[in-house]
Parts: C-alpha cells; structure tokens; sequence
C-alpha cells in the first residue's frame, strides 16, 4: 500500500509539473506535419506579398520539411507557367491572364481568390497630352485592354520584357509605360497615371488541389492574412517601397484577405 501510494503522489506530481509548464513556459511553435510549402511569384509587387507572408509563416509555424520561395521574375514567363505543372512550386501567385490559362492545361491546380488590386501604374515622361505609344510588359494583355479602354488616345502598344521596360520609358523609346508598383516606385519622381479608371484584379493566387487539403495550406493563409492586413498600412507600404505615403495613397493599390475553405 505504501508503495502505491508513493507511486501516486509521484505521479500526481508529474501531472501538476505538466499542467504548470503549459501554463507558465512559453508555447512552442506549432509543427505543421505535412508541411512543403513552395510558394511562387513575379519580381514585382506580388514577390513583395509572397516575402510579407513567408515572413508571419516563421513567425509561427516550424516546416517539417521546407518553406521555399521562388521569384520567377514575370508570371508571364515560360518559366513561372513551367513551375507549377511541373510541381516546383504549390502556390503561386499570377495574373489573371495566365491564371485562366494554367488552370485550362492543369486540371491539379485551381485559382483560389483575388488577391490584389490596382497594382500597376502608367509611367509618363512627355506630357500626357502627347502621350500615343505605350510600352507593356510581354504577355500582360489584361493591362493593354484597361489602358486602351481608358484613354483612347493611346494609338499603339508595345511589348516589352520586364527588364527592359523601365529603360524603354527613361530612354524615351516608348511615351509612357504601364509598370507594375515596385517599378514605378523606383522613379516615383515621374509622374503616373492610373490603368483603369475602375478598381481592377492585378493577381490571383492559385494552389495545387491536393496541398489546399493540408494544414500547411490553411497556416499560410492565415500568415497571409496577416500579411495583407500590415501592406495594407500606407505607412507600412510607403516604407517598404521606399516612397511617400501620400504617392502610396495615390495609387489606391489594395490587398485583398482570403478565407479558408476547409
């Protein structure tokens, strides 16, 4: 009797030792199982919101096995359309263009919501009066349809790589271009105007079907989250892109929250 009575008192003292460390010892990260979170996206203002949220990720969450990020410089490059066909990547963020076309020749990935808004800017050196040829980024066909629906002055386009865009405006090749935010904050001293005279769709985020199922999924949409509520701050973008608020304001971008399905 005595025996089993020590046995208990120990064992009682275990169970209140357990009880006190999870109370009182700060909480370990959250081990996420079946973890392999490959996340993909342009060099541009998506690649700033895909860095935003990789950051909350390791804030919270240890990765069984990695989190990789991958800039594929332009969602409209073969490369970024190869990376999740070929499974490099399970996340990716693109435009809507090429978003429509990857989920029509890849029946395992699908578009899971909009996640930003008026990320693009016309650049202009010339007055924009004279403004009549336009450069656009290669294959960013949704930005020549708003920018041609919204000043019909402009008379013709022309597609330029993401390189060598910003060079055409300087350089005077071109009269304006349209640029993606990041670029345009690089010459913020240039004056812009707006793409589309309503609010539009710059980016979608489209997932692999069978990693939407995992609780790695449902942990970077909530790090997203959380991302797009700090770059939604003006202040918060202003210093990211190292420009005004008041230019940041200006350019009504819009980062847009998500929902978990499952």
């Amino acid at each position: 009797m005595k025996i089993d009575r020590v046995i208990g008192i120990i064992g009682g003292v275990f169970i209140l030792a357990g009880i006190g460390a999870a109370l009182f010892l700060p909480a370990e990260k959250k081990w996420n199982k079946d973890a392999d979170i490959r996340v993909g996206s342009g060099a541009d203002i998506s690649g700033v919101l895909m860095e935003e949220t990789l950051q909350e990720i390791n804030k919270k969450y240890k990765v069984s096995t990695s989190t990789e990020s991958s800039s594929f410089q332009d969602c409209c490059s073969n490369t970024a359309q190869w990376a999740l066909n070929a499974k490099e990547i399970n996340i990716g963020f693109y435009c809507p263009h090429i978003a429509k076309h990857t989920i029509e020749n890849n029946e395992d990935v699908e578009i899971y919501g909009p996640v930003l808004m008026n990320g693009e800017t016309i650049v202009h050196k010339k007055d924009w009066a004279d403004v009549k040829n336009v450069g656009i980024t290669q294959g960013r066909q949704q930005e020549k349809a708003l920018a041609k629906a919204a000043y019909p002055q402009i008379e013709e386009f022309d597609e330029i790589t993401q390189k060598g865009i910003l060079y055409a405006m300087e350089d005077e090749q071109v009269d304006a271009a349209v640029l993606d935010i990041t670029k345009a904050a690089e010459v913020s001293d240039i004056p812009t105007m707006p793409l589309s005279d309503n609010d539009y769709i710059s980016y979608v985020l489209i997932v692999d079907k069978e990693f939407e199922q995992t609780e790695a999924f449902r942990n970077f949409i909530e790090s997203y989250n959380k991302a797009v509520e700090k770059l939604n701050d003006p202040f918060y973008l202003a210093e990211k892109l190292k420009v005004s608020k008041e230019w940041v304001e200006e350019k009504q971008i819009k980062f847009l929250p998500l929902e978990a399905k499952n």
